[in-house]
């Protein structure tokens, strides 16, 4: 599975196509700190604190607020 490392500046981008499932969640990986957890970590305790669970990798609701920010201009 090949992760995008940097995303492109805005306007250099017209269309982003894919065949990968979960592509939004490459991104969001992209745009903000992810942290390496377990994948035995429980989902309610997780969204308690703001905290989603992407396999073993723990990325915070803010995140999905940047991911949000950065593709509605598109």
């Amino acid at each position: 599975q090949h992760v995008p490392k940097v995303l492109p500046p805005p306007g250099q981008v017209d269309v982003l196509v894919t065949t990968a499932g979960g592509v939004e969640e490459d991104l969001i990986k992209c745009l903000a700190p992810t942290y390496i957890g377990d994948f035995q970590l429980r989902g309610r305790d997780l969204r308690e604190n703001g905290i989603n669970r992407i396999g073993n990798l723990l990325v915070p609701n803010d995140n999905y607020c940047k991911f949000e920010d950065w593709l509605m201009p598109i």
